[in-house]
């Protein structure tokens, strides 16, 4: 980890200025984090086009694969029905990895994640820095209490966001929406005990990414009517 952590030295520290450009600039730190992860993601937004792209582009070739492949997966069995099916992926220039495409926008975003996690989770003027609701940006947010026990709200919101829009986005497959079902749920988990700091940074860059694709969907929709 601590090899990792040395490799993403330089983002780490244009991160850390950023942060404190924008408290000097802002006087909170809750808002520091948040222009943070907006620039972050503004920085990405090219990267994000071409991985949009490239998921569309392998979803029409599994459409047009579809018909084919059903019936082969019908009529054949065993290594007649392989041998079938490889030939409509060699005929259609289509190999099983380019499904994973469309979790291409979380690996991207993994150096930058793991920046923030390392240069949040202990970046001392956070501690004892409070946000809007958020006691302390540097401790888990403990935002709701049932039964007496502390609930960290914040990495549940985020994962939240994530698979309401893995769920109105219309290029994602019923086989991609489970993988990213997947994939959220173990970041859930691993980020649920994370200092509200890293948790903000990634709701924040989660409901940008939301707005993106909502804007798109009403854009689509308007060009439709029109």
């Amino acid at each position: 980890m601590h090899a990792i952590e040395f490799l993403l030295t330089p983002i780490m520290w244009l991160m850390q200025h950023l942060v404190m450009l924008f408290q000097t600039a802002t006087g909170s730190f809750g808002l520091a984090i948040i222009g943070l992860s907006i620039v972050v993601r503004l920085a990405l937004t090219p990267i994000f086009r071409i991985a949009a792209k490239a998921e569309q582009k392998e979803q029409g070739v599994q459409a047009a694969m579809a018909p084919q492949i059903a019936e082969a997966k019908r009529t054949l069995k065993g290594r007649e029905q392989f041998e079938r099916i490889d030939e409509i992926y060699q005929a259609h220039g289509y190999h099983p990895i380019q499904s994973v495409s469309s979790l291409a926008p979380i690996a991207l975003q993994i150096p930058f994640l793991l920046s923030a996690l390392f240069l949040l989770t202990d970046l001392p003027p956070l501690q004892g820095k409070s946000f809007l609701f958020i006691e302390n940006l540097g401790a888990p947010d403990g935002l709701l209490t049932l039964g007496g026990i502390n609930i960290n709200l914040l990495p549940i919101l985020l994962t939240a966001v994530a698979i309401f829009e893995s769920s109105i986005r219309p290029e994602m497959t019923q086989a991609t929406r489970v993988r990213f079902l997947i994939v959220a749920g173990v970041i859930a988990v691993l980020i649920y005990g994370l200092p509200a700091a890293v948790c903000l940074y990634w709701l924040t860059s989660n409901l940008w990414s939301l707005g993106s694709t909502t804007l798109k969907l009403r854009n689509k929709t308007a060009e439709a009517v029109g």
